[in-house]
């Protein structure tokens, strides 16, 4: 398998782990407002593999969401984006990447996109 194939389902796995990025956004502090929406986009040549360890890093993840802070929905809607990294592991079965861990960098600054 080759770095730009593991490249790929690497960051199609990042991108969709719904477990990571869930968890992020319940950890941040928004008080009475809630967001509904999240995205991830990251870029396979932004993923630095090592296929001995079977290890990952990656960088400039863009984690895209929105804050609701209306009364009602879409009344004061805030999209707010940060670039993120991280590193993890995984594992081959057959020809499929399988993702074992995720971990992010805690640096975590908001900034109104």
């Amino acid at each position: 398998m080759t770095i730009k194939t593991i490249q790929l389902q690497l960051a199609e796995q990042i991108s969709n782990h719904n477990k990571i990025w869930g968890n992020l956004l319940a950890n941040l502090d928004f008080g009475n407002e809630a967001p509904s929406y999240w995205d991830v986009k990251l870029k396979p040549t932004h993923i630095f593999v090592d296929r001995i360890n079977k290890t990952f890093t990656f960088k400039n993840a863009a984690f895209t969401f929105d804050v609701n802070s209306g009364v009602s929905y879409g009344d004061d809607h805030s999209l707010f984006t940060k670039q993120l990294s991280g590193r993890g592991t995984f594992l081959f079965i057959n020809k499929t990447i399988q993702l074992q861990t995720l971990i992010l960098n805690k640096a975590l600054a908001i900034q109104n996109k």
